[in-house]
């Protein structure tokens, strides 16, 4: 220790003291740091639960405006339960992304990967979604911890298209939501999986499921693997589609020791939450919940009768 002149006071620290002082500042980051990621992590997901908040929102003026939902892809292939497909023309869908669906049902990607870096699924999608005019601003339509990058079958959803996280119910587009009030099953819809759970949901031919708009699934942000930045890059949630599950993920959280995590849900009465579910929870899953029938169904054939039926206030043959 040096000591001042008067041989009293001494003019800088000791050997020890400054070893203690770095031990309890070493001790506060390591406090802190994972208190600060975890904090930083928590505000992403209340951004995101805003973002499909804003887009319901705006889905909502544009229903306003037009009577119906936008488009979806799916709607493309639908069309076929009656006997012909509509049209397929670029602009038509809420996302903005080019239809990929030829006429004998095979699937053309038209962008080039990694989509991110594509010149024109950037200025395709959100911009010339028919939805855009309503949000006007893409920030809306991304997670802020979806990173593009290629599409990993990660339990946080790594690898998004670095235009588009969330997924829009892909049965519902063109859909007034007067006619999202009910539905009779048409033949029996056995043991539908619910979500984080061992538990099957039945419904028998000639059942009226009455549909609460709290409880109807409308934008889901979606797992980039699944059809949203895996073999195209399109926002359409469907019935084998999967939900992103990259908030407060926790690690063996579920029964069968799987992780879990929360995913931004927004319902059709405009309220979204953070749903803490398991990461490989589908969408069928969800739909099941409310009593929307689904095509692609856990086991046997596509569900085409109750499809057909659920579809059939759609106008045709083309909306637009």
């Amino acid at each position: 220790m040096i000591e001042s002149q008067n041989g009293k006071r001494p003019l800088a620290f000791t050997l020890v003291e400054l070893l203690v002082v770095i031990s309890i500042i070493g001790l506060l980051v390591a406090v802190l740091v994972p208190a600060l990621s975890r904090a930083r992590k928590q505000a992403a997901g209340v951004v995101c639960q805003s973002n499909v908040r804003s887009l319901m929102t705006g889905m909502n003026v544009y229903v306003a405006d037009q009577g119906a939902f936008p488009g979806t892809h799916s709607l493309f292939y639908f069309q076929l339960l009656f006997g012909e497909s509509w049209p397929r023309i670029g602009g038509v869908t809420w996302d903005g992304a080019r239809d990929k669906l030829n006429d004998d049902l095979s699937f053309t990607v038209p962008y080039a990967k990694p989509f991110h870096t594509d010149p024109q699924f950037v200025e395709d999608v959100p911009r010339r979604g028919t939805l855009f005019p309503y949000v006007k601003d893409e920030r809306v339509y991304l997670c802020p911890s979806d990173k593009p990058g290629p599409s990993t079958d990660t339990p946080d959803g790594g690898g998004g298209n670095g235009r588009l996280s969330y997924g829009f119910n892909a049965y519902i587009g063109y859909r007034s939501p007067d006619s999202l009030r009910s539905f009779r099953y048409v033949i029996d819809s056995l043991n539908n999986k619910l979500p984080g759970t061992d538990e099957t949901r039945s419904y028998h031919a000639g059942q009226v499921v009455r549909f609460t708009p709290a409880s109807f699934v409308a934008f889901v942000e979606e797992h980039p693997k699944s059809n949203i930045n895996g073999d195209w890059p399109d926002g359409n949630f469907n019935g084998i589609d999967r939900v992103a599950t990259r908030h407060q993920l926790q690690p063996g959280a579920n029964a069968e020791g799987g992780p879990k995590g929360r995913t931004s849900i927004a319902y059709l009465d405009g309220h979204a939450e953070g749903r803490l579910l398991p990461t490989k929870t589908l969408g069928r899953e969800l739909f099941a919940e409310s009593g929307q029938p689904y095509i692609w169904r856990e086991s046997g054939g596509p569900d085409n009768v109750n499809m057909a039926a659920f579809l059939k206030d759609i106008p045709g043959p083309c909306p637009w």
